[in-house]
């Protein structure tokens, strides 16, 4: 029995190894999160990579991110709304441990957005984060420490 739950728990993770809760590492991130303590949940499924964000204040005061999710079949999601149009794409590494998002907004013919990549350490328990803009400038960087149970 204890194989068995073992070995399931090993297959969910294979497939699903960024799900869980991580918690900032404020020596290893930019000095612009170090007023808060972020929480990051992943649920990440074969599908979808869903990620939501909880910062606490130092006064104690909490916000909650709306969870972003994205697609993970390959396919470009693109949205007409008012203004322009977005387009967001998800795109794994060859080895699976890096997942990049790019963001792309157009208004009045020009593009904005942004290029994420979310990047697991080999033993699955640090996540780092870069945030840049779509020339690969301006980085922002998150790293997180997986919270084990």
């Amino acid at each position: 029995m204890i194989s068995v739950l073992f070995l399931s728990t090993f297959v969910l993770n294979a497939q699903s190894p960024f799900s869980g809760k991580w918690i900032l590492d404020h020596s290893k991130s930019d000095a612009e999160f170090r007023d808060y303590e972020i929480t990051l949940v992943i649920t990440q499924t074969l599908k979808s990579f869903t990620a939501e964000q909880t910062l606490t204040m130092k006064n104690g005061e909490k916000s909650v991110m709306p969870a972003v999710s994205y697609n993970l079949d390959g396919k470009e999601v693109i949205k007409e709304e008012e203004g322009g149009t977005s387009k967001l794409s998800a795109e794994w590494s060859t080895d699976k441990k890096t997942l990049t998002i790019k963001f792309v907004r157009t208004m009045n013919g020009n593009d904005f957005g942004s290029k994420t990549s979310y990047n697991l350490s080999d033993d699955g328990r640090i996540l780092s984060i870069k945030a840049t803009d779509l020339n690969g400038e301006s980085p922002m960087v998150q790293v997180y420490s997986l919270k084990l149970p």
